[in-house]
Protein backbone atom coordinates (compact mmCIF):
# COMPACT_ATOMS: atom_id res chain seq x y z
CA UNK A 1 0.00 0.00 0.00
CA UNK A 2 1.75 3.40 -1.00
CA UNK A 3 2.14 5.84 1.66
CA UNK A 4 0.26 9.78 2.14
CA UNK A 5 2.03 12.04 4.52
CA UNK A 6 0.23 14.91 5.10
CA UNK A 7 2.17 18.07 6.55
CA UNK A 8 0.62 21.16 7.98
CA UNK A 9 -0.97 23.45 10.38
CA UNK A 10 -4.71 23.07 11.96
CA UNK A 11 -6.27 22.85 8.53
CA UNK A 12 -4.71 19.70 8.16
CA UNK A 13 -4.87 18.26 11.91
CA UNK A 14 -8.36 18.18 11.78
CA UNK A 15 -9.36 21.38 14.01
CA UNK A 16 -12.59 20.16 16.13
CA UNK A 17 -13.48 17.21 14.07
CA UNK A 18 -14.22 13.44 14.70
CA UNK A 19 -10.55 11.89 13.00
CA UNK A 20 -12.37 9.81 10.62
CA UNK A 21 -14.13 13.11 9.33
CA UNK A 22 -10.71 14.93 8.41
CA UNK A 23 -9.67 15.43 4.77
CA UNK A 24 -6.35 12.76 5.56
CA UNK A 25 -8.95 10.33 6.50
CA UNK A 26 -11.26 10.66 3.64
CA UNK A 27 -8.44 10.90 1.49
CA UNK A 28 -6.63 7.68 3.06
CA UNK A 29 -9.72 5.54 2.56
CA UNK A 30 -10.96 6.56 -0.69
CA UNK A 31 -7.89 5.86 -2.40
CA UNK A 32 -6.46 3.44 -0.56
CA UNK A 33 -3.55 5.21 1.36
CA UNK A 34 -1.48 4.35 4.12
CA UNK A 35 -1.86 8.68 5.30
CA UNK A 36 0.01 10.18 8.20
CA UNK A 37 -1.11 13.17 9.59
CA UNK A 38 1.53 15.57 10.85
CA UNK A 39 -0.67 18.61 11.11
CA UNK A 40 -0.26 20.43 14.31
CA UNK A 41 -2.67 23.40 14.95
CA UNK A 42 -0.97 26.77 14.89
CA UNK A 43 2.33 25.86 13.12
CA UNK A 44 3.85 27.89 10.95
CA UNK A 45 5.89 26.96 8.20
CA UNK A 46 9.16 27.74 9.76
CA UNK A 47 7.60 24.99 12.47
CA UNK A 48 6.94 22.52 9.28
CA UNK A 49 10.20 22.94 8.08
CA UNK A 50 11.73 22.15 11.51
CA UNK A 51 10.48 19.16 11.73
CA UNK A 52 9.97 18.04 7.71
CA UNK A 53 12.81 15.47 8.30
CA UNK A 54 12.27 13.58 11.82
CA UNK A 55 8.75 13.18 10.79
CA UNK A 56 8.29 13.21 6.92
CA UNK A 57 11.33 12.13 5.10
CA UNK A 58 12.09 9.46 8.16
CA UNK A 59 8.67 7.98 7.80
CA UNK A 60 9.67 7.62 3.76
CA UNK A 61 6.30 8.12 2.42
CA UNK A 62 5.70 7.92 -1.54
CA UNK A 63 4.07 10.99 -1.30
CA UNK A 64 3.63 14.12 0.76
CA UNK A 65 1.36 16.80 0.53
CA UNK A 66 2.28 20.17 2.29
CA UNK A 67 -0.45 22.81 3.12
CA UNK A 68 0.15 25.57 5.38
CA UNK A 69 0.66 29.41 5.89
CA UNK A 70 -1.63 31.27 7.16
CA UNK A 71 -0.81 31.20 10.24
CA UNK A 72 2.33 32.68 8.79
CA UNK A 73 0.58 35.58 7.77
CA UNK A 74 -1.57 35.78 10.44
CA UNK A 75 1.72 37.15 12.10
CA UNK A 76 2.34 39.46 9.34
CA UNK A 77 5.21 37.05 7.88
CA UNK A 78 6.58 38.20 4.79
CA UNK A 79 5.33 35.81 1.90
CA UNK A 80 8.53 35.72 0.36
CA UNK A 81 9.39 33.88 3.96
CA UNK A 82 6.04 30.96 3.48
CA UNK A 83 7.31 30.63 -0.13
CA UNK A 84 10.42 29.78 0.92
CA UNK A 85 9.53 27.53 3.52
CA UNK A 86 7.33 25.75 1.27
CA UNK A 87 9.29 25.19 -1.90
CA UNK A 88 12.42 23.78 0.81
CA UNK A 89 10.22 21.29 2.07
CA UNK A 90 9.49 20.41 -1.61
CA UNK A 91 12.92 20.04 -2.75
CA UNK A 92 14.17 18.19 0.52
CA UNK A 93 11.23 15.17 -0.61
CA UNK A 94 12.29 15.56 -4.39
CA UNK A 95 15.76 14.49 -3.10
CA UNK A 96 14.30 12.12 -1.09
CA UNK A 97 12.28 10.20 -4.09
CA UNK A 98 8.81 11.56 -2.49
CA UNK A 99 6.66 13.34 -4.57
CA UNK A 100 5.46 16.48 -2.77
CA UNK A 101 1.67 18.40 -3.36
CA UNK A 102 1.12 21.49 -2.89
CA UNK A 103 -2.31 22.34 -1.52
CA UNK A 104 -3.25 25.82 -0.95
CA UNK A 105 -4.59 27.10 2.09
CA UNK A 106 -8.20 27.84 2.04
CA UNK A 107 -9.54 31.11 2.55
CA UNK A 108 -10.77 33.36 5.38
CA UNK A 109 -14.34 33.75 6.81
CA UNK A 110 -13.86 37.16 7.85
CA UNK A 111 -16.99 37.84 9.23
CA UNK A 112 -17.20 35.14 11.17
CA UNK A 113 -13.65 34.91 12.19
CA UNK A 114 -14.47 38.98 13.51
CA UNK A 115 -16.90 37.57 16.42
CA UNK A 116 -14.78 34.70 17.57
CA UNK A 117 -13.16 34.97 20.84
CA UNK A 118 -9.37 35.17 19.63
CA UNK A 119 -7.17 38.01 18.74
CA UNK A 120 -7.30 39.42 15.08
CA UNK A 121 -4.16 39.17 12.94
CA UNK A 122 -1.68 41.36 13.70
CA UNK A 123 -1.90 43.54 10.74
CA UNK A 124 -6.23 43.09 11.01
CA UNK A 125 -8.18 40.83 8.60
CA UNK A 126 -8.21 42.90 5.43
CA UNK A 127 -4.11 42.56 5.01
CA UNK A 128 -4.53 39.03 6.17
CA UNK A 129 -6.79 38.17 2.95
CA UNK A 130 -4.57 39.80 0.57
CA UNK A 131 -1.89 38.41 1.87
CA UNK A 132 -3.34 34.75 1.73
CA UNK A 133 -4.79 35.63 -2.04
CA UNK A 134 -0.87 36.66 -2.71
CA UNK A 135 0.41 34.02 -1.32
CA UNK A 136 -1.90 31.45 -2.91
CA UNK A 137 -1.33 33.09 -6.56
CA UNK A 138 2.32 32.63 -5.82
CA UNK A 139 2.16 29.43 -5.13
CA UNK A 140 0.45 28.11 -8.37
CA UNK A 141 3.00 30.17 -10.45
CA UNK A 142 5.87 29.03 -9.00
CA UNK A 143 4.67 25.38 -8.63
CA UNK A 144 4.19 25.35 -12.27
CA UNK A 145 7.47 26.47 -12.85
CA UNK A 146 9.15 23.48 -10.61
CA UNK A 147 6.80 20.72 -11.92
CA UNK A 148 5.36 20.29 -8.58
CA UNK A 149 1.44 19.22 -8.72
CA UNK A 150 -0.56 21.41 -6.98
CA UNK A 151 -4.37 20.35 -5.03
CA UNK A 152 -6.53 23.87 -4.81
CA UNK A 153 -8.01 24.02 -1.37
CA UNK A 154 -8.42 27.64 -2.12
CA UNK A 155 -11.10 28.55 -5.01
CA UNK A 156 -14.05 25.94 -3.72
CA UNK A 157 -14.36 27.51 -0.68
CA UNK A 158 -15.11 30.94 -2.51
CA UNK A 159 -18.68 31.66 -3.39
CA UNK A 160 -18.84 33.47 -7.00
CA UNK A 161 -18.43 37.15 -5.50
CA UNK A 162 -15.08 35.91 -4.22
CA UNK A 163 -15.99 36.03 -0.75
CA UNK A 164 -16.13 32.88 1.93
CA UNK A 165 -18.65 30.69 1.85
CA UNK A 166 -19.48 30.58 5.72
CA UNK A 167 -21.51 27.17 5.11
CA UNK A 168 -18.42 25.61 4.72
CA UNK A 169 -16.53 26.55 7.79
CA UNK A 170 -16.90 26.09 11.65
CA UNK A 171 -17.96 28.88 13.45
CA UNK A 172 -14.65 30.48 14.33
CA UNK A 173 -14.27 31.28 10.19
CA UNK A 174 -10.83 29.64 10.18
CA UNK A 175 -11.27 26.11 10.41
CA UNK A 176 -13.47 24.27 7.84
CA UNK A 177 -16.50 21.93 8.63
CA UNK A 178 -17.18 18.28 7.93
CA UNK A 179 -18.44 19.52 4.25
CA UNK A 180 -15.60 21.59 3.95
CA UNK A 181 -13.37 18.54 5.09
CA UNK A 182 -15.40 16.91 2.55
CA UNK A 183 -14.75 19.21 -0.10
CA UNK A 184 -11.09 19.00 0.47
CA UNK A 185 -10.98 15.69 -0.06
CA UNK A 186 -12.73 15.77 -3.24
CA UNK A 187 -10.05 17.99 -4.72
CA UNK A 188 -6.65 15.81 -3.36
CA UNK A 189 -8.96 12.03 -4.67
CA UNK A 190 -9.56 14.17 -7.95
CA UNK A 191 -6.03 15.09 -8.23
CA UNK A 192 -4.94 11.58 -7.34
CA UNK A 193 -6.69 9.87 -10.01
CA UNK A 194 -5.93 11.95 -12.99
CA UNK A 195 -2.17 12.68 -11.68
CA UNK A 196 -0.85 9.09 -10.20
CA UNK A 197 -3.95 6.81 -11.84
CA UNK A 198 -5.45 5.75 -8.57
Amino acid sequence: MKRLACMGDSLTEGADLVIGHTWPSLVGNALTLNVSNFGIGGDTTQGMLSRFYPEVIQFKPDYVLIMGGTNDLWWDWEVKTTLGNIFSMCFQARYHDITPIIGLPMPVDVESAQKADFSPPLQGYERLVEMLTDLVNKLKTYATDSEIPVVDSHQPFLRDDQKADSTLFLDDGLHPNQRGHQLIADSIIRSFRELFRF
